[in-house]
């Protein structure tokens, strides 16, 4: 009897070096968040390097800390199917930052309306 109790007290325990692997992930991957945003690249690039290390770290958080690794099948379909949502969401923000960048470039504009000569001057006279 005194057995069975106690093993129900173990299942009941926190994992403390569990918890310890995934803090220290979580501060490995924030210092590479730190890093991607030093290197300067392109801002679609760092943008989706960005949210790809986020989703890493909220899968980690949900799954450990939220105690979401041990729910049944439905709350993992939910999730997916949230997490789809999201990515469908998301990617036509990414796919816009990228193609505003080549339409509102100064060079792009000024290449799209030429100068007149009288237009011009009267405009900047005014």
């Amino acid at each position: 009897m005194s057995n069975n109790k106690d093993a129900r007290r173990d299942e009941h325990r926190p994992d403390v070096g569990l918890y310890v692997k995934v803090f220290a992930a979580l501060m490995v991957l924030t210092m590479i968040t730190v890093a991607i945003s030093k290197f300067h690249l392109p801002r679609p690039q760092a943008i989706a390097l960005g949210l790809f290390v986020a989703v890493i770290k909220a899968s980690l958080v949900g799954a450990l800390f939220m105690h979401l690794w041990g729910e049944n099948k439905l709350i993992h379909r939910t999730l997916f199917i949230v997490a789809g949502g999201a990515a469908i969401l998301i990617l036509p923000l990414i796919d816009c930052v990228m193609i505003s960048h080549r339409i509102t470039s100064p060079a792009d504009v000024a290449s799209q309306h030429p100068h007149e000569g009288g237009h011009a001057a009267t405009h900047e006279e005014k």
